[in-house]
């Protein structure tokens, strides 16, 4: 499943990169002739940071927040992040969220089977995601092989010690303003001049061009190339390469980096320009004419050369441009810094981020249907409203219940024996609506789910208890409907007049305060949750998650801020994975984990009539 989350940012990554990508290419058509070209190509660094870099800096400047249900996407270590078990304890905060550690070994003991594997059938969405491996991993295979018999081939070729190159490349050096000279290489290997490597980078040379160039021709040769060396270049263009790698599969991304390279070779015109005399700059031109040559060379990624592209098209823009240039003025540097920084803003930052239902809730009336704004999913029964939700890498439902004494425990008719579907046991209840509840145990290796965890207590009576007399962090309603949350023993719950209890962790808010430290330690799942707000309605939710296509799940945090969004006083994460399900009036309206078959589970907490 990590693979298929890899790929899912992938994908989200590539579309937002390809509106930036857009953004610049427009930028640069309306301005190229009033936009510096350096900045020109300063501007596509955006691109690459947006392509390569995981996590997003949000804004409401962002043009992604027109888009609709936006979502920021989450730092990819946290997403590729999946539980391997409810009951990594010690991650968890707050003093309420501690099991016992005999507690702690049973929960870990079961929890292997509430996260049940779901890679038993191949989805498309993980067909698909292998594809896209398979073809990033032959690409970069192809790039690094190519690169590597170009510096086995460069490496066999002698330094260049003649003395009238040497003297010109330590003018030339001078002039940039670079403390050390660049060694030079004479091969038959290419047909055009280029830099070449990161780490002690060497200038190449034709041999073929050799006898055809003047000192003239040289110089103009060397300083282009050392402007190359003083931008980073090649490193920029690995960057590029890894870049388009990662995203072969998007056309856009190609064609963006092609044109970032012909700006590079008008950058590195603009520069080499700035440091001749005006007198210069028609020699220069003709520089580039002569060393034109009918072969066309092979573009390697750890080089940037004095031709970049021999496009036609592209040498009599280059022509054109030394032609016309102009050595720019503090106006169009102030609009050029102004443009990066609004393009930087608008098209590299992400959307707010909103883990808050499709409208603001509102608190002051539920009663007899839909709170007023919210998204409406279905004709719900009085004092019932169902929204949907969505947040950084989730999509979920909510489901409202005014009158906290609806909501009751139903267990399974056979516990330690096997377990029921959640639509079971609603109907067991004569209910409308029921979402699953407690942790279970599989001792027998079975998944039977007949073996609630911890303490179970139905109507009032305590039903389940395997951890004698040791307290452990409890879920349930008294008999006033009040939520309780927190560590009690199976005498403490007789004592508070508590009527139905399951045991889970962690607790996420505790009387108005939030209790989960980070995202909560337990990575990216489905979840399942309930809460009740200050006047006593119960708050259920079911957050869907492992579907790329869908929602891949949420954090431990995604689930504190629905119920910090819908005023929650006190909420507790209960079991999830393929155990998430909400059930209303006949019918599953979550996605499920397993292709829409319901879990045998012991509890769930229903919504009677």
């Amino acid at each position: 499943m990590g693979l298929e989350l890899v790929f899912n940012w992938v994908i989200k990554s590539s579309m937002m990169a390809s509106i930036l990508a857009v953004l610049i290419l427009l930028v640069n058509y309306a301005l190229q002739n009033k936009l510096q070209a350096k900045w020109q190509y300063a501007i596509w660094m955006l691109l690459i940071i947006r392509l390569l870099i995981p996590y997003d800096i949000q804004s409401p400047w962002s043009i992604y927040n027109l888009l609709p249900n936006n979502s920021v996407i989450s730092p990819i270590v946290d997403q590729m992040r999946l539980p391997n078990s409810h009951a990594q304890i010690d991650n968890i905060s707050g003093k309420d969220t501690q099991l016992t550690k005999d507690q702690s070994i049973i929960n870990q003991q079961s929890s292997t089977k509430a996260e049940e594997p779901i890679a038993k059938d191949l989805s498309i969405g993980w067909i698909v995601a292998m594809l896209w491996l398979v073809g990033a991993l032959i690409l970069m295979i192809l790039t690094i092989a190519t690169n590597f018999k170009f510096h086995l081939l460069v490496r066999r070729e002698p330094f260049e010690t003649d003395d009238r190159m040497s003297k010109l490349m330590q003018e030339c050096t001078l002039k940039m303003g670079i403390r050390r000279n660049l060694p030079i290489l004479i091969t038959n290997h290419i047909d055009a001049p280029c830099l070449y490597g990161i780490v002690g980078p060497k200038l190449l040379l034709p041999q073929s061009l050799i006898n055809r160039l003047n000192d003239e021709n040289i110089r103009h040769i060397f300083i282009h190339e050392l402007s190359h060396y003083k931008r980073k270049d090649i490193l920029i263009n690995w960057l590029a390469v890894a870049a388009q790698i990662v995203h072969w599969f998007n056309p856009l991304i190609w064609y963006s980096f092609a044109r970032m390279r012909e700006d590079c070779e008008l950058a590195c015109d603009a520069d080499t320009l700035s440091s001749l005399m005006p007198e210069e700059y028609q020699s220069y031109g003709l520089s580039i004419i002569t060393l034109l040559t009918p072969a066309q060379s092979t573009w390697h990624a750890g080089t940037s050369g004095f031709f970049g592209n021999k496009d036609n098209d592209q040498i009599k823009k280059r022509i054109k441009k030394i032609k016309f240039f102009n050595k720019p003025t503090s106006k169009w540097t102030w609009t050029a810094v102004v443009i990066f920084i609004s393009l930087g803003l608008v098209g590299f930052t992400n959307s707010i981020s909103s883990a808050t239902p499709a409208s603001a809730v509102s608190t002051a009336t539920i009663n007899g249907g839909q709170a007023i704004g919210s998204a409406k999913v279905m004709d719900p029964s009085p004092g019932i409203t169902i929204e949907d939700i969505s947040g950084p890498s989730y999509k979920g439902k909510v489901l409202l219940i005014k009158d906290p004494k609806r909501v009751k425990l139903a267990v399974t008719k056979e516990i330690g024996v096997t377990g029921e579907r959640v639509s079971d046991l609603v109907k067991d209840m004569g209910a409308i609506a029921g979402i699953n509840a407690g942790g279970f145990y599989d001792p027998n290796g079975k998944g039977n789910g007949g073996f609630p965890d911890g303490l179970t207590m139905h109507d009032g009576k305590l039903v389940t208890n395997n951890v004698g007399d040791k307290a452990v962090n409890i879920i349930g309603f008294n008999d006033q409907g009040k939520l309780v949350i927190g560590n009690m023993t199976a005498k403490q719950l007789q004592e508070k007049n508590m009527r139905d209890v399951v045991t889970f962790v962690p607790n996420l808010i505790v009387e108005g305060k939030s209790v989960i430290s980070g995202d909560g330690g337990w990575g990216i799942a489905p979840r399942t949750g309930i809460g009740q707000m200050a006047d006593g309605t119960v708050i259920f939710v079911v957050i869907d998650g492992r579907k790329p296509s869908w929602s891949i799940g949420a954090t431990l945090s995604d689930l504190t801020k629905v119920f910090v969004n819908y005023h929650a006083v006190n909420a507790v994460n209960l079991d999830g994975g393929s155990s998430s399900e909400m059930f209303y009036q006949g019918k599953v309206i979550n996605k499920l984990l397993d292709n829409s078959v319901e879990r045998n589970i012991p509890t769930a907490f229903v919504v009677t009539s």
